[in-house]
């Protein structure tokens, strides 16, 4: 899949390797316009033939990166142990606790930039609508790939995204074992970090979409039991029955205040460097 961080993309467009091969035998995507060669062929057949060709070197390389990814870990760690409840936290909180053996559906947009700062364990099948970047069909795709699947599925989902497709949920076919986490930041906090950010009663309304709504009333007409949590002990509460079985699906809702965190994701980054 693309690459969804924007820092990743500016790092590797500024310091392109002195070789970019692209091994398949359709197109070649240049993301990072540093593609130096396109082999049409199939990568399993290409490595059976290249891989008796290297040679094996001395090098630092992979001591160097084990040690950066330490450092890495370890800031990140000492960041989440003094921020206070915000998106940030409901996600460390929340991707813990998915059951081993069960399908995440995360929607698109703050979910999946939040999502990927995280291990999430290797038992659990990760999907992400990336797409064209819109919110369209989010909570669709979630409740098709429970069905199709038949594992238990966990769909985390922005707000204005779960609210934008609450039709999906408009079907016979919901499995008992589907839960829906809505990370309710009071709407489209992901605006808030994009560059152009400006607190104004344009941006408010047509751009972040700001509102007061909740989901409690759409999960009821659903059939969809109803949970809600806005502060991290309630979380971890909630989340000890939410994954358990039940006679039908359930909602899991989460309140994060909406002013603090763009700036408690933005200053993630600064101690990063």
């Amino acid at each position: 899949g693309m690459v969804v961080s924007k820092r990743v993309k500016a790092w590797l467009r500024t310091y392109p390797p002195k070789e970019h091969w692209h091994i398949d035998t359709l197109r070649a995507y240049d993301t990072f316009g540093a593609l130096t060669n396109h082999i049409k062929e199939v990568p399993n057949e290409f490595l059976r033939r290249f891989l008796p060709m290297t040679v094996g070197i001395d090098s630092t390389y992979n001591q160097n990166m084990q040690e950066l990814k330490s450092l890495r870990i370890e800031k990140h760690k000492n960041y989440l142990s003094k921020i206070p409840f915000s998106d940030f936290k409901a996600f460390e909180v929340i991707l813990p606790a998915l059951p081993d053996g069960s399908q995440l559906q995360i929607s698109n947009s703050s979910a999946i930039r939040y999502a990927q700062l995280f291990e999430i364990k290797s038992t659990v099948e990760v999907f992400c609508n990336r797409g064209t970047s819109g919110i369209d069909g989010s909570t669709s795709t979630a409740v098709g790939a429970a069905v199709a699947n038949g594992r238990k599925t966990i769909l985390i989902t922005g707000d204005v995204s779960f609210l934008y497709d609450s039709n999906a949920l408009w079907n016979n076919y919901i499995p008992k074992d589907f839960r829906i986490i809505v990370i309710n930041n009071g709407g489209g906090g992901i605006f808030r970090i994009l560059p152009g950010h400006a607190e104004t009663p344009v941006f408010n309304t047509y751009f972040e979409t700001a509102h007061h709504l909740d989901s409690s009333h759409l999960a009821k007409m659903y059939g969809f039991e109803y949970q809600s949590a806005s502060n991290e002990t309630d979380l971890k509460s909630a989340l000890q029955t939410f994954m358990s079985a039940a006679d039908g699906p359930k909602l899991l809702e989460v309140f994060t205040p909406m002013l603090e965190n763009d700036k408690i994701l933005l200053q993630y980054f600064k101690e990063l460097g």
